[in-house]
């Protein structure tokens, strides 16, 4: 397939002198690709990465499209705009008003042959598809997003050892998913790959609805009020702490779709978060530091929508502890950092078998690891950076599904991969910069009860560039910039898309097959970019 992006960003800041502000930012980003094929574990093993989409339209005995891959697509729009406004009230006292707009537009398209509908598809009765003949259509998981919200905060230092900050955030977003039916013309590619109500290919029933596998509306009021206090205990040691209080709410609309009636759902999430940090600036290159926060992250909106009693799912909450030390010096910085993660409720992504994004709820979760790194210069233009993370993500609890239990207790949490190490080395003398970078990433399972281990894979980066003379007087600079990634052309499956639970019967429970994304292969990259 082919990938064509467009980008528009426009930044803007005036300042007073007075220490008043405004910042404007607008980003516009418009592309159209296409989808890779997942593939499972013994899939990979026979046909490697080449068990992609079909390159030409395959039909089935009646002629109607199976698999193409034109119809896997994957467009997207999207619009930003952020406002921010700093008003210096007093010596002592600042307001920060950002209001902010967000716009998204676009679905994908990921199945492995191309979606039926005929007179009998509607099995909820919304649809009247009376004389509809059997064919194939472009179904795209669409869905179109507004937020609105913005951010307050005022500051007060109190004096010269004390500083308050008080915030509130609030925002509505409104999200719109729909899954229409897209007509698909004689060369087997859509007839219009935007799944949005303006296309004007969408099949409709013998009313004039528009055929919809999936129609949902949400709105989501969401709001967060904070106090934090900063401390300057002594030149060498400052405290921060401070309490928040999340509120959200989820109000859902299902609007009636081929498989589900109409009905309305809604959802509450609150909690109080706390966080505090300590830093000890031990002497002029050592640091120590010391964080807690406390987090909540709320189930997805389709947890209104899904079957069964998944709009009880709990949202996630976790303490997020980080013990750590910092060296620094002119030509080199250091650190290593333990952190420790307790999660209850903890939601891990998956996708399901139309390719829509869920949350399974894995119970209480501890992650717990070493972080370190290391990065530096070297002479005659030389650099270096390394870094290892080691992570133990333990499943605490066993999991209970249709009254029987899945042994996931003691056992490593699906796509965390315990050991990850990237190298560099690099070269820089302000006009010509090269770098050679490697990465491993260890081995990952793609179920909760570990039958299923992918093995790690090693990936080699190259990059290169030159920053252009320019004029200063119009350009701030300018640089072309080329890139190799994945240089050895290594072939592995970067992570499991499609999470299950286990892949090996157990306790009467049948199998299931992880799907996993493809790494990318061997692609070349070169840009010309320009600032003023």
């Amino acid at each position: 397939g082919v990938v064509r992006a467009d980008k528009v960003e426009w930044n803007t800041l005036f300042e007073d002198g007075n220490g008043n502000s405004t910042n404007a930012i607008i980003k516009y980003n418009h592309q159209d690709n296409y989808n890779y094929n997942t593939l499972s574990k013994a899939q990979f093993e026979k046909s490697g990465r080449s068990l992609d989409y079909a390159e030409n339209p395959i039909y089935n005995s009646s002629g109607k499209l199976t698999s193409y891959y034109k119809i896997n697509r994957n467009p997207f729009e999207n619009v930003s705009a952020t406002l921010t406004q700093r008003f210096q009230l007093r010596d002592d006292l600042s307001l920060s008003i950002a209001p902010y707009y967000m716009w998204a537009n676009g679905g994908s398209f990921s199945g492995q042959t191309a979606s039926a509908l005929s007179s009998t598809s509607s099995k909820a009765g919304n649809y009247d598809l009376k004389g509809l003949p059997y064919d194939t259509y472009y179904r795209p998981s669409w869905t179109e997003t507004w937020r609105t919200g913005i951010y307050n905060k005022l500051k007060w230092d109190m004096n010269e050892s004390h500083s308050i900050d008080l915030g509130y955030w609030y925002e509505r977003a409104r999200q719109r998913q729909t899954q229409p039916f897209i007509s698909i013309d004689a060369n087997g590619a859509p007839s219009d790959i935007w799944g949005d109500y303006n296309s004007g290919n969408q099949v409709k029933d013998n009313n004039g609805v528009t055929v919809q596998g999936r129609h949902q509306y949400t709105v989501t009021p969401a709001q967060k009020l904070s106090l934090q206090d900063t401390w300057i205990v002594t030149p060498d040691l400052t405290l921060v702490g401070g309490l928040a209080y999340q509120y959200v709410e989820r109000d859902g609309n299902n609007l009636g779709d081929l498989y589900n009636k109409p009905e309305k759902r809604d959802a509450k999430y609150h909690q109080f978060l706390p966080n505090f940090s300590a830093r000890y600036q031990i002497n002029e290159q050592n640091q120590a530091f010391y964080n807690i926060t406390r987090n909540m992250r709320t189930p997805p909106n389709y947890v209104l929508y899904n079957v069964g009693d998944s709009i009880s799912t709990k949202p996630e909450l976790s303490w997020n502890q980080e013990l750590g030390w910092r060296f620094t010096k002119n030509d080199m910085a250091l650190s290593a950092t333990l952190f420790h993660i307790s999660y209850r409720d903890r939601q891990l992504s998956t996708t399901n078998s139309d390719g829509d994004y869920e949350m399974l709820n894995v119970g209480s979760v501890v992650n717990k690891g070493l972080e370190l790194e290391w990065s530096g210069l070297l002479p005659y233009n030389f650099n270096y950076y390394t870094s290892y993370t080691y992570t133990d993500s333990e499943q605490k609890d066993d999991i209970s599904i249709r009254n029987k239990n899945l042994p996931t207790a003691g056992k490593q949490l699906a796509n965390v991969p315990k050991n990850m190490l990237n190298a560099s080395i690099g070269w820089d003398n302000k006009r010509y910069y090269a770098n050679i970078a490697g990465k491993y990433v260890g081995s990952y399972y793609g179920d909760l009860t570990n039958d299923q281990e992918i093995a790690g894979r090693t990936t080699v980066d190259l990059s290169a560039g030159v920053r252009l003379p320019v004029d200063k007087k119009i350009f701030k600079s300018a640089a072309i910039r080329v890139s190799m990634l994945n240089v050895f052309d290594k072939e592995y499956l970067s992570s499991a898309r499609t999470v299950v639970l286990n892949t090996a019967p157990v306790n009467g429970l049948n199998a299931a097959t992880p799907y996993y994304n493809v790494g990318e292969e061997r692609t070349a990259m070169v840009s010309f970019e320009a600032n003023f």
